[in-house]
């Protein structure tokens, strides 16, 4: 622990970035004008440790999120220097301290009660806390305190990367890619053809490579599928093919896509020449329990002018069927 002249300095130190800290937890950021008083806000579902590493064009937002996290290791690292104290007390007395500022933030329509947050600041303190305990000797000497700043500087590396790592791995990773007709079928039926016959749509050559939606189903038609929750993303194909316009002409098809009740994608198509160019879509599932597709035409054939191909869902992998399953114990839906 810090004595004499180095305890005085510590604490005033440490009362000053308390202050600093606290001013931008309630001041800054111009959070008094740019919070309108619509009620108290809040988040009480575990959402996960919202770390990352920087990318996909949420600059402010990744900056934001680390500087929750980097913002608390400080007082890990330096209150067991001033304050005599094991882990568990320390950790029970820095939670009710960030639920409290919580709890203000909410009241104070300065902000918002997030058990995110209160998580990732009580993890900065945590590896603070712990760098700390990595240093045993000498530690109020000069040598020390570098010791003290350099394990504070490597071990907050180490878990921002770790946590990083894990939440890219949810995000982006992903488990086996199975064709649609090779799911059973939860209401309606669907015919899908049997050789995977190639087309034009706009002009532009179409191989199926795993289904064909076939144009024999009829011409307003709709069948689901169930998902048990597995599958984190649907994608495929959709166009009028050209022999479909030059024998009809005119009119026009419409595609509509729902999972548990939602619709997730839509689209019109015009049945004329030049607007049946070939769209794809690549829509996220989230764990939904039934994916349903409807199909309608408003041309005179009785059978369907709109084909869809190469329908595909993507199974979460084991880490995101796990977090699922944690977020719903949670609560969340």
């Amino acid at each position: 622990m810090f004595q004499g002249k180095m305890r005085t300095v510590a604490w005033i130190g440490f009362g000053l970035y308390t202050a600093l800290t606290l001013f931008f937890l309630f001041v800054g950021f111009n959070r008094s004008s740019t919070l309108p008083e619509t009620g108290l806000r809040y988040q009480l579902v575990f959402d996960g440790i919202p770390l990352r590493f920087p990318g996909g064009g949420y600059l402010s937002l990744w900056v934001f999120n680390l500087g929750n996290y980097l913002a608390f290791v400080p007082f890990g690292l330096v209150i067991p220097l001033l304050i005599r104290c094991r882990f568990l007390p320390f950790l029970l007395i820095f939670l009710a301290a960030i639920t409290g500022v919580e709890l203000i933030q909410m009241v104070t329509h300065l902000g918002s009660f997030d058990i995110n947050d209160i998580v990732i600041n009580t993890l900065g303190a945590i590896v603070g806390y712990s760098a700390q305990r990595l240093i045993r000797r000498d530690r109020t000497t000069q040598k020390g305190l570098l010791k003290l700043l350099f394990s504070g500087v490597v071990l907050t590396s180490i878990v921002y990367s770790a946590v990083s790592g894990i939440n890219y791995y949810l995000d982006h990773g992903h488990g086996e890619i199975k064709a649609l007709d090779q799911l059973p079928l939860e209401h309606g039926e669907v015919r899908w053809e049997a050789r995977f016959n190639g087309f034009t749509a706009g002009q532009e050559r179409i191989e199926p490579a795993f289904n064909l939606y076939s144009r024999d189903n009829p011409r307003n038609h709709e069948f689901s599928l169930h998902l048990d929750g597995q599958y984190k993303e649907f994608s495929g194909n959709i166009a009028v093919p050209d022999d479909a316009i030059n024998a009809m002409g005119s009119g026009s098809s419409r595609v509509i896509i729902s999972a548990d009740g939602e619709v997730i994608y839509s689209i019109d198509i015009n049945i004329g020449t030049g607007g049946n160019q070939p769209e794809s879509f690549r829509v996220p599932l989230e764990g939904k329990q039934e994916l349903t597709i409807a199909v309608f035409n408003d041309a005179a054939d009785s059978r369907t002018n709109a084909v869809l191909w190469d329908l595909t869902l993507t199974e979460a992998n084991t880490g995101q069927k796990l977090a699922a399953r944690i977020h719903r114990f949670l609560g969340g839906e």
